[in-house]
């Protein structure tokens, strides 16, 4: 768990320091006081990316040259420190005093999930969000997933850019074998952890919508035949396309209520609470697990949702072995919420509130 954040030219904050409570922390302020960006710093430490924005320099203090967000991580084999810094279009992270290539080992040992208000758009939009919450569980389920991912993606970038190309079939031949070599195991374990999420995904929505929500899965090519049957039915499409239309990179989740698609006949707030479920249900298969505790981020939950549903939405967090780091204008914001240490932040400036 997150046991102490520092931050140095991130958004509004110039530099902070907050030492946070391993159940729960509340961040109060008022709006653009600097609580969103806390959480993005913290999103941002844990898994090398936004949830706001794609564009790295916006996250640079207006006027600074750089921006760093260091955390002391509490894990099962003692603390660590981890830390991430973006200077000149560059970003490099670290975690027990070593550089790490990529973000998997910052992420095995701090796992980080947000609530916000743009929550709805994983029900809402396409399959690229589902798809990345999705590979995010299996991740910290299947310890070998990420390897064979890493070499379907390089498979996949090759085989587009000869489509690009206009190479001859051959050519582009060449790199369907390395997708079909890792479209079984992907397909396998995203499976797999699907039939593990699904109880816990329909007891969460019988609490939070009245009735169980049906998990479903799709892989990304028709189930009747193999992958390499799927580029070979496709390949003339792929090549007028010039890109890989069937495979892993399109897999995704739908969710149904009773017959319907979830996202033709619910409401906006349905669509918070839908997609809600699915975070907490993957936090709570998690915590079945050997592993860190998942650190999971509430912005505002009182803004964007009415009593009723907020009231639900609390009584499952409650229930929900996680570490908690909420913002709220108001301390009324923070109240049914297990916080043991709160913070006060005006204009990017933190202070802890006795």
């Amino acid at each position: 768990m997150l046991t102490t954040l520092e931050i140095e030219n991130f958004r509004c904050i110039e530099a902070a320091r907050l030492e946070l409570d391993l159940q729960g922390t509340g961040i109060l302020g008022a709006n653009a006081s600097g609580k969103t960006s806390l959480l993005e710093a913290i999103y941002f430490l844990g898994l090398g990316r936004s949830f706001r924005t794609t564009v790295r320099e916006k996250l640079v203090r207006e006027g600074a040259e750089y921006f760093r967000v260091v955390g002391r991580i509490r894990t099962q084999r003692g603390d660590v420190t981890a830390g991430i810094e973006y200077r000149d279009g560059t970003t490099r992270a670290r975690l027990a005093g070593q550089d790490v290539a990529g973000m998997s080992e910052v992420a095995e040992a701090l796992p980080i999930q947000i609530i916000d208000p743009g929550v709805h758009r994983l029900v809402e939009e396409g399959s690229a969000r589902r798809r990345r919450l999705l590979d995010w569980g299996v991740f910290h389920v299947e310890h070998d997933f990420l390897g064979v991912w890493r070499r379907y993606q390089r498979g996949l970038k090759q085989r587009n850019a000869a489509l690009r190309a206009g190479a001859e079939a051959r050519l582009v031949g060449v790199w369907e074998q390395e997708l079909v070599d890792c479209a079984g195991r992907l397909d396998e374990a995203r499976r797999r952890y699907v039939e593990r999420l699904r109880p816990y995904f329909e007891e969460v929505t019988r609490a939070l919508l009245g009735a169980p929500a049906n998990l479903g899965y799709q892989r990304g090519w028709a189930g009747d035949e193999s992958l390499a049957e799927a580029l070979e039915r496709v390949r003339a499409r792929d090549d007028k396309l010039r890109t890989t239309t069937v495979g892993p990179h399109r897999a995704d989740l739908t969710f149904r209520l009773g017959s319907s698609l979830a996202r033709d006949r619910v409401s906006r707030g349905q669509q918070k609470m839908l997609a809600a479920a699915l975070i907490l249900a993957q936090i709570q298969v998690r915590a079945t697990l050997p592993g860190e505790p998942t650190c999971l981020l509430l912005d505002d939950p009182a803004a964007e949702l009415d009593g009723e549903n907020l009231g639900k939405l609390l009584g499952v967090i409650r229930q929900t072995p996680a570490q908690l780091v909420v913002t709220s204008v108001s301390e009324a914001g923070l109240r049914g919420i297990p916080i043991g240490r709160v913070f006060h932040v005006e204009q990017g400036r933190f202070r802890a509130v006795e």
